[in-house]
């Protein structure tokens, strides 16, 4: 029974920040890294992991038959809500060359679609932490069987971008 004040009001504006949250998290478990946002490779390979799930959705995409073709403007607005110190993004990484290709000519990038599986990724508490900084603890669930894949604790700060936060830390538990 719902009991009224009982759900954080701070859980609905948490909702858009699933999807960076589970593309680190997912990044993070099937490559066994840690949060490391002063490397290439690891922005990269989060980076791919959030727009191969989720970039397809941008009004921004194309789509063909077998690559998802994003504008670099879409690229960037993914990657500053997965790293709070976000400038810009670098040149592609020799080990990312083979998943994502870039076209300067058109300034898009390509890659393959991704599939996150049967596992859902689930914002389960938040704390104010103050200046606009929030702490998430949540879990990754297989929806297979409903059990905990793992949980992690995640550090967000506020900015002015299209998720309305960017990811300063992520621990995996």
């Amino acid at each position: 029974e719902f009991i009224p004040g009982t759900v954080p009001a701070e859980s609905a504006a948490m909702d858009g920040m699933i999807p960076p949250v589970n593309a680190l998290v997912l990044s993070m478990l099937e490559h066994d890294l840690a949060y490391d946002e002063s490397s290439d490779v690891f922005l990269w390979n989060s980076v791919y992991y959030m727009i191969s799930l989720y970039g397809q959705m941008d009004s921004r995409a194309e789509l063909t038959d077998d690559q998802l073709i994003l504008p670099s403007e879409t690229v960037a607005d993914y990657a500053a809500a997965l790293f709070s110190n976000y400038s810009g993004l670098p040149a592609l990484p020799e080990e990312m060359k083979d998943r994502v290709t870039y076209n300067a000519a058109n300034d898009t990038y390509s890659l393959a679609r991704g599939d996150a599986g049967l596992s859902e990724t689930q914002i389960l508490q938040v704390t104010q932490l103050g200046n606009g900084a929030v702490e998430v603890f949540g879990a990754v669930i297989s929806l297979a069987d409903e059990s905990t894949m793992c949980t992690f604790t995640a550090d967000l700060h506020v900015n002015n971008s299209m998720f309305g936060y960017s990811i300063a830390g992520l621990n995996i538990e």
